[in-house]
Parts: structure tokens; sequence; C-alpha cells
């Protein structure tokens, strides 16, 4: 009589592997539909955080600027009943408590300086400057430019001479005929400062954009190929939009285009703006999230092993030590058979072996 060969594996060993294979699936889908699930939630968020922070940067700026405006056109509209001396003290006043006013002045109809800030640039004939010819026509915000003699009026660097940026409005007297044109000159370097200071406290990187596309400002200090970038074209379309961008170094951005940087009353400047954020800037809540899910993962585990140890020990033990009795039966062993009732298959089977033990006796 030839004797079966009996399995290499134990039922304990089947209960442990089904276990083991169970968890790994489990985790491995669990895994999977988890991080898909925080890149989704991280992306949505990226995205959010850029619009909201890139418009916050834009308003920002130009209500800064507004706070201007609304003094040119309080000091506008005061001068038909302002004596000289009354408005020269208004505008060296303006130019000396607010940095970025670094020149104010009033020109007559015919373009000559009647009265300015600290007496610079009076007398002086400026009817060929943009300022003047627009703002005799109506309210005036001029872009980024240089002005040689204001530069050098007030003792900046012949190298990188100081660059303005210009309010003006009309003044009408008191019969509503136009007497002048006053006109602020805000030194640029204080859009600068603004800007890169923003940037750095919201963890963006920010360009301010021309009406015809081109960069005036970078945060990064980089010199991005306008024309080669989606957002910057759409800057210069003035179209907002957000998007994920990959930019010249080959890192994926999430982007956002401000199509009119403007506040309140504040004529255009016909800028743009043009904001980044970092896909890594949320890289210490993806990390803490993906620990958190390795965490769970391991206590889950653990927990599922103390389980199967504890499930095999009151359900499966009981048929090795069945079967272990029912061999030594077998093999003649005088030995009564085990009564296990634990579960009715063990009861079914303690119940057979006692009969079969019954009848060889």
């Amino acid at each position: 009589m030839t004797s079966r060969r009996s399995s290499t594996i134990s039922l304990a060993a089947a209960v442990y592997g089904f276990v083991f294979l169970g968890a790994i699936l489990f985790a491995l889908a669990t895994t999977f539909l988890l991080l898909d699930r925080i890149a989704r939630v991280e992306s949505a968020a990226l995205e959010e955080a850029v619009a909201v922070r890139g418009r916050h940067a834009a308003r920002d700026l130009a209500r800064g600027l507004e706070q201007d405006w609304r003094e040119l056109k309080a000091i506008a509209d005061n001068i038909s009943g302002t004596d000289g001396f009354a408005l020269e003290s208004a505008l060296d006043l303006t130019a000396a408590k607010d940095a970025r006013i670094s020149w104010a002045g009033l020109a007559t109809p015919e373009g000559i300086v009647l009265e300015a800030s600290n007496d610079l640039l009076k007398n002086v004939d400026v009817s060929s400057r943009p300022w003047f010819q627009r703002g005799l026509g109506g309210d005036f915000a001029g872009d980024v430019h240089e002005a040689i003699l204001l530069n050098k009026l007030l003792a900046g660097p012949t190298d990188d001479p100081l660059r303005f940026i210009d309010l003006a409005s009309q003044v009408k007297g008191q019969d509503g005929q136009i007497v002048g044109v006053l006109g602020f000159h805000i030194n640029f370097e204080w859009v600068e400062t603004f800007l890169a200071e923003t940037a750095d406290g919201l963890g963006l990187d920010i360009y301010l954009v021309s009406q015809n596309g081109d960069v005036i400002i970078a945060t990064d200090g980089s010199k991005p190929g306008a024309r080669d970038l989606q957002s910057f074209r759409a800057a210069a379309t003035g179209v907002e939009q957000s998007s994920l961008e990959t930019w010249p170094d080959g890192v994926d951005y999430y982007t956002v285009v401000i199509p009119d940087v403007t506040y309140g009353e504040l004529p255009s400047f016909g800028w743009r703006m043009v904001a980044r954020i970092n896909p890594d800037e949320f890289d210490t809540t993806s990390s803490g999230l993906t620990s958190a899910l390795i965490l769970l993962m391991s206590v889950a585990g653990l927990m599922l092993l103390i389980l199967t140890a504890a499930f095999n020990r009151i359900f499966v033990h009981p048929f090795s030590l069945l079967a272990d009795n029912a061999k030594r039966i077998a093999d003649g062993a005088d030995d009564y058979p085990l009564e296990l009732h634990r579960t009715d298959e063990l009861q079914r089977l303690s119940a057979a072996l006692a009969q079969l033990q019954g009848r060889r006796h």
C-alpha cells in the first residue's frame, strides 16, 4: 500500500498566506487611490493658491498707487482756491512724506512748469512729455520710463538712472476751463521693492508685464522668453487664465494671468501680472500625508497580524490537534478521540473519529 504524499502547506500557513496576500492587494489599491487623491487635492490647492495670491499681489500694488492718485485728484480739485505759496507747500509735502513720489508739479496749458516740489524742473518746458500731453486730455497713468534731467536733479546714478511712472490729470478753474496739468513722478524702485517683498511673503514668483508683453519686473531675477510661454502671450492680449505650464527651466509651475493691475479710480497703466507657484511649495504637506498613510498602513497591518494569529489559535489550531490525534489512532495508539466543539465542523469530525474508533474495537 502506497502512502499519499502529504501536502507541504498547512492549514495555518494557508490562512496566513491568504490574509497576507489580501492585505498586500488591499494596501496597494488603497495606496494608489489615496496617493491619487492626494495629488488631485494638492493640484487643486496649488491652482487655487496661485490664483488667490496673484490677485492679492496685483490688488495690493494697485491699491498703494491709488492712494497717490487720490492725493493728486485732491490737490487738483483744490488748486483753483489755493495761492501759489499754499500750492508749493502742498507739492513739497507730497514729495516729502512718501518716498515713492519723487516729483510733483503743475504745468500751465502751454507746458511750462509753474510750481513743483522743491522747485525741481520749475519753469521747464514739458509740453513734449507724454504725461503732460495725455494729462491735458484727461486722467493718465504712464508706464515706466527714464527721466534723465530729473535723475540728475535727484542725484541718481548715471549708470542705472532712476525710472519713474507717471500720474497726471487736468486742473480746471472755477469757470470749468483747463488751467493746467498736475503730474506726479513715482519712483519705480518702490514698485520693484513692493513686488519683491510681496512675492517673498506669498511664496510666489511675480512678473509685471507691459501692454506689449514685455517683462518689466521679474521678482526671481530671471528673463523668461515671454513669446515662448502661453501665459505671457495671454497677458499680452489681456486674457485671464490659470494653468499648469512648463517653463524654460523644465519645471511645471501653476501659473495665473491677471489681465489688469488696477484698483478703484486708478487709471490703468496697461500692466498685466503673471504669477507662478512652485509645486514644491506644498511638499511638506504632501510628505506629511504620505507619512500618515504609511503609519496608518503599518498600524492596520499589525492589527491584522494580531487578529490573524488569534483566529488561527482559536479556529485553525484545533484542526491540527485533531489531525495529530487521528494519526495516532490510525497508527494503533489507544488514544481517546478529542472532543472539540469550537466549530460545527470540529464537533462533527470529533464525533466521526469516535465512531470509527468504536467500530474498530
